[in-house]
This record gives structure tokens, C-alpha cells and sequence, in this order.
């Protein structure tokens, strides 16, 4: 999962940002883009429309007038093809709000649908009723952690974090050779889920990667447009193909398991009607 937060100025502008619906630029000319994109699925301390909720947040912000960013616009982005329910998405929410310490601040959770990468935009109150700032200190690193545990609360696929919010130990291992890693898992995955090659392909589009595949061979392309061969991740475009051909071979064994298994059963029945008849004939 991907967490990202950004101090700002303005709750008006912020909430129109997160609940408009998207538009083209006026060069464009300014249709509706996507209709419907937003969806309010938690409120906490606050409650209404986008104006009731921008005077909401400004009475409280007043409170401390000298805090020139009062605003925690907080986006959480769910690893690519994997989505959560909107009761989990609302923990989701909850959690980071106690993760970042503003859970007794108002803030609403809001579920954007125009990308195909689920994702949720938080708008919080950096000024709480009693006055008490949440800091903006180390936010950055604050929302890494919480996304790692996140990932493994919510059974998500775990991502890695900035190298600069990594641990001492988890900075000695090579960012490539993580990397690398994961890569070899996630071809793992789409195997086991594939049965024949653009299937395969498919997965591991799902799960964030750019595929080349040529005549010499494959690669693979993650989000961070770091390349790998094939070859380098112990799955060489050959081996791929077999190793899917191999799938399907033990998917046609299992098919015609089941269709002798059946064809077994049809015939004891058969049998069985048989002995049942001939008793019927002898009784007579």
C-alpha cells in the first residue's frame, strides 16, 4: 500500500479537490470527466455536504490561529487488484488516524472510483476542539510504517518502504536485491493462478508490472520502472512456458480423473439397477 500526506492551507480547496467529480481542463472543455468518483464513507467529529464540512473544519481551525497549514490531506492507495470492502476501508481510515494522531480531530474518509487502483483520500483537522496541533514532524516516515502494518493487518501484499524510512539492518540489504524479491514471488503467484501465458501476463499486470516479452526472452517493469530479466529473477521465458504447460498438463490429467471417476460411478450404477431388476424377476 501507498501512503502519502500533504500539509495544506485550505480545507475549502482540499474538499473540492476530493469530492468534485473529475473534469477535462477548460482547453479541453471542461466536460465531465468522471461522474461520481467520490464517496464519503466515514465522518469522524464532523458531518454534511462540502460546504457544512469546510465551515465545520475553519470554526475549529480558529481555535489556533497562528497554524498556517492546518489541513492533513492523507492518500492511501491499495496495492494494484486487491480492494477491500468499504467496512475495511473504514478501519483503514481509523487506524491511520490513530497511526498519525488525530483520531478525537474531524476528519472524513473519502473512496475515489476513477482509477483502477482502489484508493481512499483522508482530509483531517490538524486542530483538534482542545486546541492540541497534531504534528507534521516525520509524517512522512510516520505514514511508511503505517502502511507496512497495515499491509499485514488487512492480509494486503507487502510493499516496500523508502529506503530513507527503513530500519538500519533492513538498509544493508540491497534495495535491488528486495526488489528482485518480490519479483520472484509475485511471478510465483501468477503461475500457480495461470493457465496459459496471457493469463500469466494478465496477473502480473494486476499486480503493478510492465511485461516485455520478445523472442530473446522476457522482463518485467515494476512501478519504480526498475527493469529485470526474466532470467534474473530464476524464470527465464522458457521455464515460464513450461512450467505453465505443465499447469495445464495437470489440469487435463485432473479433468479426465474426474470424467473416468464419473464414467466409474455411471457404470456401478448401471450395475446396480441391474442386480436390482434381475432380484425383482426372480421375487416373481
Amino acid at each position: 500500500m501507498l501512503g502519502r500526506i500533504y500539509p495544506a492551507g485550505s480545507f475549502r480547496q482540499t474538499l473540492d479537490y476530493c469530492l468534485e467529480d473529475k473534469r477535462l481542463s477548460q482547453a479541453q472543455g471542461g466536460g465531465v470527466l468522471f461522474k461520481d468518483r467520490a464517496e464519503i464513507i466515514w465522518y469522524n467529529q464532523c458531518f454534511g455536504n462540502k460546504q457544512e464540512l469546510t465551515r465545520q473544519f475553519n470554526e475549529v481551525a480558529r481555535l489556533e490561529p497562528n497554524m498556517s497549514l492546518p489541513v492533513f490531506h492523507i492518500t492511501l492507495s491499495l496495492p494494484p487488484g486487491e480492494q477491500l470492502k468499504k467496512g475495511a476501508l473504514a478501519e483503514l481510515a481509523a487506524d491511520c488516524a490513530r497511526s498519525l494522531d488525530f483520531e478525537k480531530n474531524q476528519y472524513v474518509a473519502i473512496l475515489h472510483k476513477d482509477t483502477a487502483r482502489q484508493h481512499l483520500h483522508l482530509v483531517a483537522n490538524r486542530v483538534g476542539f482542545d486546541r492540541h496541533t497534531v504534528s507534521d514532524s516525520f509524517s512522512h516516515g510516520k505514514i511508511a510504517d503505517f502502511c507496512r502494518q497495515a499491509e499485514r493487518r488487512h492480509g494486503l501484499r507487502q510493499e516496500l518502504s523508502p529506503r530513507r524510512y527503513l530500519t538500519e539492518e533492513q538498509r544493508q540489504i540491497p534495495r535491488h536485491g528486495l526488489r528482485l524479491d518480490k519479483l520472484k514471488q509475485h511471478i510465483r503467484e501468477a503461475l500457480q493462478e495461470s493457465r496459459d501465458y496471457p493469463q500469466f501476463e494478465h496477473s502480473m499486470r494486476q499486480r503493478g508490472y510492465t511485461v516485455f516479452k520478445s523472442e530473446k526472452g522476457i522482463a518485467f517493469m515494476d512501478e519504480k520502472q526498475v527493469v529485470f530479466k526474466g532470467s534474473e529473477a530464476g524464470h527465464s521465458l522458457h521455464s515460464i512456458e513450461a512450467n505453465l504447460a505443465m499447469g495445464l498438463s495437470r489440469l487435463q490429467q485432473e479433468v479426465q480423473r474426474r470424467q473416468l471417476s464419473q464414467q466409474q460411478e455411471e457404470q456401478q450404477r448401471e450395475r446396480e439397477r441391474h442386480h436390482h431388476h434381475w432380484d425383482e424377476e426372480l421375487s416373481l
